[in-house]
């Protein structure tokens, strides 16, 4: 079984400053990282990693899913500062009710839902990894020095999941802690960190399996990262894991046959991509949708995200990778993953990343189906930007489309399954 202390090393393997312009602030508890030279840090975590498998061998399995369905984020009711394992501070309260009155509202917006609040702050580990995460938000929304305090408050729940760490094994809280670490390091943009933390989560869940609402935390918050820096996913599941969980949903990762009895081309298999995404998103908002369906929906949409994000990476078709990308946006902002605003601050802007790049490669692209770059100019348009509207509305009127009934009719074929045969035809 490996240490407790590699462990923390494994998990927290570059504790670098948050913030390259905020280094000079790091914590004392963070300083003895930074003294060690990149290479070493990087044999250590190749050393870890190679080993971790000792410490899954001591995991329950499998592990016990919640009674209760997760909390509603808009109806969450963290309750009495006294009821919590947390310090009765100022400093505490005051983020607490920074995360009720702004955080909460603000991420509820989506309706994948993930872990509740109460989760965390129940947890005397995982407590500490949410406040720090809540106290980079805060630093984000207002003032940055506040990131002080959130890198205060990560050194605490590393401090309690090192003394923690067999109690955490033995009952397998080991997830939720790494998660809520996981979210911090996210908020403080300590990417690598982060990725790290994700890796773990995923090795875990490869040998002994998450709690379906970690799991759906973990790839949303790795479709959030990968597409807010156009990097590759890194949680990492087999294919007949995601056929398990995403059931009525599922659609194959490779090209299947066609309605016509010809192979599924990359282009239909893209758009069906992302039709399933929005058929699941669809479920996702209906109140009858069972729960069951609810969790399968979720676990589409993530995965259609991330499939698509890492297919805009494999490939080098210019035409692909900006339907790819196109489609990863189209996605977002129907979720409500794109540019969530909390205390007038936008957060999850992806398309900073993603419109300049969906722009150059319909630039460089020629020859392309005229139906297919007009969705695509239609999905930059919702970024509202100046380019975008100005080449949807003169390629519409190239291919003759002339009132707004048209358009629609016409792009509705890209994103409604009952009427996709007859557009593609047409492309």
């Amino acid at each position: 079984m490996i240490p407790p202390t590699q462990l923390h090393s494994w998990i927290h393997h570059d504790n670098q400053a948050d913030i390259k312009s905020r280094s000079s602030r790091k914590s004392q508890v963070f300083r003895h990282v930074a003294a060690h030279r990149k290479l070493e840090r990087l044999q250590r975590t190749w050393k870890l990693r190679a080993s971790a498998l000792d410490l899954y061998q001591t995991l329950q399995t499998p592990q016990e899913r919640h009674a209760q369905a997760v909390e509603k984020h808009a109806t969450a009711e963290l309750g009495p500062l006294d009821t919590l394992p947390l310090p009765a501070t100022e400093e505490i309260r005051g983020l607490l009710q920074f995360d009720l009155e702004s955080i909460v509202p603000a991420l509820s917006r989506c309706p994948i839902r993930r872990v509740s609040p109460t989760a965390y702050l129940q947890d005397d580990v995982a407590a500490f990894g949410y406040l720090a995460r809540t106290a980079a938000i805060k630093a984000r929304c207002s003032d940055p020095r506040g990131y002080n305090q959130a890198l205060s408050l990560k050194a605490e729940a590393m401090r309690r999941l090192r003394e923690s760490l067999p109690q955490l094994q033995e009952s397998n809280r080991l997830p939720r802690a790494v998660l809520s670490l996981m979210f911090a390091e996210s908020w403080c943009r300590n990417y690598e960190a982060a990725d790290v933390h994700v890796q773990l989560l995923s090795a875990i869940n490869e040998h002994y399996g998450l709690d379906l609402n970690d799991l759906i935390s973990v790839l949303y918050q790795d479709v959030q990262r990968a597409a807010m820096t156009l990097t590759r996913t890194r949680f990492l599941m087999h294919d007949n894991s995601w056929a398990s969980l995403e059931g009525e949903f599922f659609h194959s990762r490779a090209p299947t046959k066609s309605l016509h009895g010809g192979q599924e081309s990359p282009l239909e298999w893209i758009t069906t991509e992302m039709r399933g995404a929005l058929t699941a998103l669809d479920a996702l908002q209906r109140d009858e949708t069972p729960q069951s369906s609810r969790d399968a929906a979720a676990v589409k949409c993530l995965h259609a995200l991330a499939t698509l994000l890492d297919h805009y990476h494999d490939i080098t078709d210019q035409v692909e990778k900006y339907t790819a990308l196109a489609a990863v946006y189209r996605i977002r902002r129907a979720a409500d993953m794109e540019r969530v605003t909390i205390c007038e601050k936008t957060m999850f802007d992806s398309g900073r990343v993603i419109i300049p790049r969906l722009r150059e490669l319909l630039v460089a692209t020629f020859g392309d189906p005229p139906a297919l770059r007009l969705w695509a100019l239609y999905v930059g348009t919702l970024a509202e930007d100046d380019w975008f509207d100005q080449e949807f509305n003169n390629h519409s009127k190239k291919m003759g489309l002339g009132g707004s009934g048209m358009i629609e009719g016409f792009l509705a074929g890209f994103e409604r399954p009952e009427q996709s045969r007859s557009n593609w035809e047409t492309v």
